[in-house]
């Protein structure tokens, strides 16, 4: 009687386990159709706010729903996209492009040389880039030829048109006065529905010139609440979300359903200050308030990242233009002597004083990126500790270009992009121009800096644009009109099921086309 109890009690195990074995599979092979009958999600706190490629162009870049003649790779090297080759003059003054003859755009029309003068010129008569200022004129030499004359030499040309206000349209996406009615690109998806300013409908194209999307739908969603993106991330294994907060990162790092990629990228969290503030008209108070920053400490405390000090402006992936520097721990107590000998008094509390005045400033930033306040309320600590009054003063992004419009800026924290034209040049002659820049500096200027600018605008030849770069990077490094404070690290989090998940250190792409579901 106990064998056949034990013999049926074997039986049921055995059923029992096949009928969940069979179950358990259907169930992960349904759960795995039902996530690929989804769309793929991806959530950024970037909102839409125009067709205009001059505005949210970045966006429909890093989409892939339209495409520049130029691209590049994770190491800055400029790469054919539209264009198959390039070539210019011994003045740099002239550039020839060889375009693709295989490119159909989303309306079915073929890319010609024609689409990159419509595109092209369009993009010219509008705040960019691409201006009169740079191009003199664009000529189609034939269908699939295109040239270009500038206003003067200048050998980083081709990566201009990497830029993402240079993506090329079809000329069925513009209306008679130049507008973008409806995004057409050439890209590896298209857009079915754009509903500014927050959603994008896209689906793969089938007729793609280059290596086919593997995940058929895609939406976008802009979320600008960081908690939220974070909230979405673990709600359903579809979303692909980018830009979370410090805060968040080791909660999302121990669900074991979620993958979390962080990279370092070609952006820098620095400051700009007001040169003509009494204050910081003082190379040597620079010097000061720069050596008083423990970038380590706001790296690996606040942020949460290693390697993430901002030992000089430019980060790894720009090797020619690295210095061979070495970074310390804030001394205070003898930064502070140092201001003393500068002729500064200090108050009963140990604060520094001015011609008898108390030392205050207000530094401006915005929330837009949530890492941006914590790291100024860091500095004002750290900046104590030398004696100086700092208040922070969070609001719109805009109100640090309008404060160096109206010279009422102090100084501005923010992080600087140096890869949307992925050579630094196209940054520098921006940000350190005579005038300066809205984005760079403030009632500063260098000579030396001017002519080694305008020196490696016109130099082709690798062996002599080094040491002319290594000579702008140390003249920055020892004036500090801009001080950099730690190098942004993008992260992304999954389902662990998306496979191919990259994150470019150059912020052009999010690498749709390469992700695919778990088989």
């Amino acid at each position: 009687m106990k064998k056949l109890i034990l013999l049926l009690l074997l039986m049921l195990a055995v059923g029992g386990y096949f009928f969940f074995s069979e179950n358990g599979a259907k169930s992960a092979v349904e759960n795995q159709a039902n996530i690929e009958q989804q769309p793929l999600i991806v959530v950024t706190p970037w909102e839409i706010t125009s067709l205009d490629p001059g505005k949210s162009g970045y966006l429909f870049q890093r989409l892939q729903l339209a495409e520049t003649l130029v691209e590049t790779d994770s190491h800055g090297k400029l790469l054919p996209s539209l264009a198959e080759s390039w070539q210019a003059n011994e003045n740099a003054d002239k550039w020839v492009f060889n375009l693709r003859r295989d490119v159909i755009f989303h309306d079915g029309s073929r890319f010609t040389a024609d689409n990159v003068l419509h595109s092209l010129q369009t993009a010219m008569s509008k705040p960019s880039v691409l201006n009169a200022k740079l191009i003199k004129k664009i000529t189609a030499l034939e269908d699939f030829q295109v040239e270009f004359e500038l206003e003067k030499p200048l050998a980083a040309f081709p990566a201009y048109l990497a830029h993402y206000s240079a993506l090329i349209l079809a000329n069925s996406a513009f209306d008679e006065q130049g507008n973008v009615v409806k995004l057409i690109g050439s890209g590896p998806y298209r857009a079915l529905k754009i509903e500014p300013p927050q959603k994008i409908e896209q689906e793969a194209f089938a007729d793609y010139w280059g290596e086919k999307a593997k995940i058929k739908h895609v939406s976008y969603l802009a979320n600008s609440r960081s908690e939220m993106r974070t909230l979405l991330a673990q709600s359903e294994p579809n979303y692909l979300v980018f830009n979370l907060e410090p805060a968040s990162l080791n909660r999302l790092r121990q669900d074991p359903n979620l993958q979390l990629k962080s990279n370092s990228i070609a952006r820098t969290i620095q400051f700009k200050l007001n040169g003509t503030h009494p204050l910081f008209a003082d190379m040597e108070v620079r010097q000061a308030l720069s050596d008083a920053i423990d970038r380590r400490g706001i790296a690996e405390s606040v942020l949460r990242i290693e390697n993430g000090a901002a030992d000089q402006l430019f980060p790894q992936a720009f090797s020619d233009w690295r210095l061979n520097v070495t970074q310390s721990a804030p001394d205070y107590a003898d930064i502070k002597s140092r201001l003393l000998r500068l002729g500064f008094q200090t108050d009963e509390q140990g604060m520094l004083l001015k011609d008898g005045k108390p030392v205050k400033f207000t530094l401006r930033t915005f929330s837009d990126r949530p890492e941006l306040p914590i790291i100024a309320t860091a500095l004002q600590n750290q900046w104590r500790q030398i004696g100086m009054d700092v208040a922070v003063s969070v609001g719109n992004f805009s109100e640090i270009p309008a404060g160096h419009q109206d010279g009422s800026l102090e100084m501005g924290l923010y992080a600087r992009n140096y890869a949307l034209v992925p050579d630094p040049i196209g940054a520098l002659l921006q940000d350190f121009a005579p005038q300066g820049g809205d984005w760079g500096v403030m009632n500063w200027q260098s000579e030396n800096l001017t002519q080694a600018l305008a020196q490696l605008e016109k130099t082709t030849d690798p062996k002599q644009q080094y040491p002319l770069k290594q000579q702008i990077a140390e003249i920055i490094y020892r004036e500090k009109p801009i001080i950099p404070v730690v190098y942004y690290q993008q992260n992304a989090v999954a389902h662990k099921t998306l496979q191919g998940l990259e994150i470019d250190p150059f912020e052009r792409n999010f690498g749709l086309s390469k992700l695919s579901w778990q088989e």
